[in-house]
C-alpha cells in the first residue's frame, strides 16, 4: 500500500507539472502559430491558461503528499511529530529544497490565477516558476546524488522533466482546447493546432531521448545492471512504454496529419490521441515508481 501511495503521489506531482510546462508551451510556442491576433487566438489562450491552472491547482496537493511521505520515513518513534517536521524542514537539504519548492507550487498558484483572469503579464512569468519547479525532482532525486556529475544530471533531469511536459502536456492541451472549440463553435481546431504544435513535440522528442541517455549512463554501472537491478528492470519497463507511445506519435503525425482536412480526420486523430495521452499517463505513473527505487542493485 505505502509503495501505491508513493506511486501515486510521484504521478500527482508529474502531472501537475506536465499541465503547467504544456500550457506555458502552448502559450508561446504552439498558439502563436496556429492563430493570428483576434478572438480565436484568445479563445484558444483561454483555454491554455485553464489547463495551467489545473496543473498549478495540483502541486500543492503533490507537495503535502511528498512531505508527508518524507515524514513518515523520517519519523523517529521517540520523538514528537512536531520535532520530526521541524528537524526535517530545518535541518536537512531535503527540506531546504522542499521549503523553496512549496513556496514556488503556491506562488504558481497565484500567477495561473491572474493568468485565468486575464492578466498577460501572468503569462511572462508563468514559464521562470514551471522550469524551477521542473527542477525539484532532480534537485530532490537521483539525480542530486550523482556526486561531480551533478553539473551534468541536474540540468539534464530538468531538461527531461521539461521537455516530457511540452511533448505530453502539449498533446493534452491540443485535446482539451480541441474540445472546448467544439463545445463552443462545433468546429476542430485541431486543424490549425496539430501542424503548429507536430514541430515543437518532435523537437521534445529528441531533447527526452537524449536527456534520458544521459540520466540511464549517470546511474547505471553498466548495461548488465538493466536486467539484474530493480531500478534497470522498471527502467526497460520505462523504456518500453515510452518507445509505444513515441510510435503511436509518429503514426499520428505520419498517417492522420495529412488527412486532418477530411470530414473524419479530427475524429481519427481524436482517438489516436487520447490513446496516446493515456500511455503517456502510465510512463509518468513508472517514472514516479522509478525515482522511488535505488538505481544500486540493493
Amino acid at each position: 500500500m505505502n509503495a501505491l501511495v508513493g506511486a501515486a503521489t510521484g504521478w500527482l506531482l508529474f502531472a501537475g507539472l506536465v499541465l503547467m510546462v504544456g500550457a506555458s508551451a502552448a502559450r508561446w510556442l504552439v498558439i502563436p502559430r496556429a492563430f493570428g491576433p483576434g478572438d480565436d487566438r484568445d479563445r484558444v489562450i483561454a483555454s491554455a491558461a485553464r489547463m495551467g491552472l489545473a496543473g498549478a491547482l495540483l502541486l500543492p496537493v503533490a507537495m503535502a503528499l511528498v512531505f508527508h511521505r518524507q515524514l513518515a520515513e523520517f519519523r523517529d518513534p521517540f520523538a514528537t511529530l512536531g520535532e520530526d517536521a521541524s528537524l526535517l524542514l530545518r535541518a536537512t537539504e531535503w527540506g531546504s529544497t522542499f521549503v523553496m519548492a512549496a513556496g514556488v507550487s503556491l506562488a504558481a498558484v497565484a500567477v495561473w490565477i491572474f493568468i485565468a483572469r486575464a492578466r498577460a503579464w501572468g503569462w511572462l512569468v508563468a514559464p521562470p516558476l514551471a522550469i524551477g519547479l521542473s527542477a525539484y525532482p532532480a534537485l530532490s532525486g537521483h539525480a542530486s546524488g550523482t556526486g561531480d556529475l551533478t553539473g551534468i544530471t541536474i540540468p539534464a533531469d530538468t531538461a527531461h522533466v521539461l521537455a516530457a511536459g511540452v511533448w505530453v502536456g502539449g498533446l493534452a492541451f491540443l485535446l482539451y482546447a480541441d474540445r472546448r472549440s467544439r463545445q463552443a463553435l462545433g468546429a476542430s481546431d485541431l486543424p490549425r493546432l496539430v501542424s503548429a504544435y507536430s514541430p515543437v513535440a518532435v523537437g521534445s522528442v529528441g531533447v527526452l531521448l537524449l536527456t534520458g541517455v544521459v540520466g540511464s549512463w549517470a546511474q547505471l554501472e553498466g548495461l548488465a545492471a538493466l536486467t539484474t537491478t530493480p531500478y534497470g528492470r522498471i527502467l526497460l519497463g520505462k523504456l518500453a512504454l515510452v518507445a509505444a507511445v513515441m510510435g503511436l506519435g509518429l503514426r499520428n503525425w505520419k498517417r492522420l496529419t495529412p488527412v486532418l482536412g477530411t470530414s473524419e480526420g479530427p475524429a481519427a486523430l481524436r482517438r489516436s490521441a487520447t490513446i496516446e495521452l493515456a500511455l503517456a499517463q502510465l510512463v509518468l505513473l513508472v517514472t514516479a515508481v522509478l525515482v522511488r527505487t535505488s538505481p544500486l542493485g540493493h
